[in-house]
């Protein structure tokens, strides 16, 4: 029995190195000329410059779980220095206070100094302690509720930034269910937000002290993790074990369609050969993969238009340290929409991670904000809005050292309200083709750790299902292979 995986991110490697793992024969087809998909890391002049993500969430399991069953454990490093995230308020950084969570303080005295927030605002935010349940049954956008919970300045100033920014989406259009359901747990646990903000932290805080009190001495990684050489060692382990457990792994080579044939599926590929699988996983985002469901499963393809998808912009600078004027204590700042211009944030690297710079340089990272008039600007427009942005900012000199772009165009899922809804409707749809199998960040999870997940995920589905028989009994990998060689 053989299974197709279409895309070589990190979801469709993950899900090959398991179906191989399983003695499952597995072709792995990645249009492009590299594996690892988003996730890339430039080397050039003693400089670790990440192009896609820097980082993953430790305290998702699946993320540092596979890295330290790949052997790469001792390679997990933490943010370096002060943790300090700052907000550009005004055209100042304002530093985020203390123990905010990703939308809510776990703190009450950082939040009530804070100068990002004048009195009246605080005593705008403080009435939530008193005002009654207001969640509605069905879906609403993050930006929306909070507005009526908590008032507009911590929505523009603080979670429009930090949720909006992290998921490429404007926060007045981001789905609360899929984004940040635990808002619904803590309305309904607590009434007030403000209240089930500081019940967590209480409870963060103990947890962290029985952490501490288990392991004397161990230094906590934090909440944010990536790997000492560079973030594309991971998908560079998950390759290099999945071809190991004997998986094709072939690049260059795209899926121009999928038909039924009986109980197994078709592939024709960009080249004109065509192979038979008894299962395959599609780990592309959802624009991508209705285009290889429009003719088989029309419904499918759909309902997986209807997930949104954005464009994805970064621009990397680097400047000599006595061109920076500002001392770079912390880790960047984010810029709400309220501030103007094309850039959403910028992150000091050579700051945040060590061994990213040699010393007496400085390593930027500029994101550009997700907007049509934004990430189509032309790359010479990008570079100039992302230098002045940095140069007003931190009071820098002159040219950068080096200058580099990374575009993402239409990968970057937009989780706009309702959106489990249309995830649901797609699971349904797809039920009448239990052959082809979904996953990626389209779906439930934009970070590393939840494509992880849904890899492993979708290739269980796969191998329980071929395992009970459903699938047809020959082999097929194997006439595939030789009509691709």
């Amino acid at each position: 029995m053989g299974v197709l995986v279409v895309g070589g991110g990190i979801t469709g490697l993950v899900a090959a190195r398991a179906l191989a793992r399983d003695g499952i024969p597995v072709l792995l087809a990645e249009a492009g000329p590299r594996l690892g998909g988003k996730i890339s890391t430039a080397r050039v002049d003693g400089l670790t410059i990440e192009e896609g993500p820097d980082s993953f969430l430790a305290t998702r399991p699946a993320g540092t779980a596979l890295v330290r069953e790949l052997g790469l454990g001792d390679e997990l490093i933490g943010t370096a220095g002060t943790r300090t995230v700052y907000i550009r308020h005004r055209g100042r950084l304002v530093p985020m206070p203390e123990g905010l969570g990703l939308v809510l303080p776990t703190k009450a005295l950082p939040f009530a100094r804070t100068r990002l927030f004048s009195w009246p605002e605080k005593v705008r935010m403080a009435l939530d302690v008193v005002s009654p349940r207001s969640m509605p049954a069905d879906d609403i956008a993050v930006g929306v509720y909070l507005r009526g919970r908590l008032g507009n300045p911590l929505v523009e100033r603080l979670a429009g930034p930090l949720v909006g920014g992290v998921y490429g989406t404007p926060i007045d259009e981001l789905s609360l269910d899929a984004v940040v359901p635990t808002l619904r747990v803590a309305e309904h646990e607590h009434r007030s937000l403000l209240l089930a903000g500081l019940a967590d932290g209480r409870k963060l805080r103990a947890a962290a002290a029985r952490r501490a009190a288990a392991n004397p001495g161990v230094k906590p990684l934090g909440a944010f993790v990536t790997l000492r050489g560079g973030l594309d060692g991971l998908p560079a382990a998950v390759e290099s074990s999945a071809r190991s457990a004997g998986a094709d792994l072939r690049t260059g080579l795209g899926v121009r369609s999928l038909a039924r044939v009986g109980a197994g599926v078709t592939a024709e590929f960009g080249d004109g050969s065509r192979a038979r699988f008894d299962g395959v996983v599609i780990a592309t985002p959802a624009n991508a993969a209705a285009v290889l469901l429009r003719e088989p499963l029309p419904g499918a393809a759909r309902a997986l238009d209807g997930i949104p998808h954005g464009t994805s912009v970064l621009v990397t600078l680097a400047y000599r340290r006595e061109q920076v004027a500002h001392d770079l204590s912390g880790h960047g700042y984010l810029v709400p929409q309220s501030e103007g211009g094309p850039i959403a944030a910028c992150t000091w690297s050579s700051q945040k991670w060590a061994g990213r710079a040699p010393a007496g340089t400085v390593l930027l990272r500029m994101f550009v904000r997700d907007e049509g008039p934004s990430t189509s600007l032309p790359g010479p427009a990008l570079v100039a809005a992302a230098r002045a942005d940095a140069e007003r900012t931190l009071g820098i000199s002159g040219v950068p050292t080096m200058v580099r772009t990374a575009r993402y165009e239409g990968a970057m899922p937009r989780y706009t309200v309702g959106h489990l809804d249309r995830v649901a409707a797609v699971e349904a749809a797809m039920a009448a083709w239990p052959e082809v199998t979904l996953a990626g960040a389209s779906y439930r999870g934009v970070g590393l750790p939840d494509c992880i997940a849904q890899g492993q995920a979708a290739a269980a589905r796969v191998a329980e299902r071929l395992a009970t028989g459903e699938g047809p009994g020959e082999p097929s990998i194997a006439p595939a292979v030789a009509a691709l060689a």
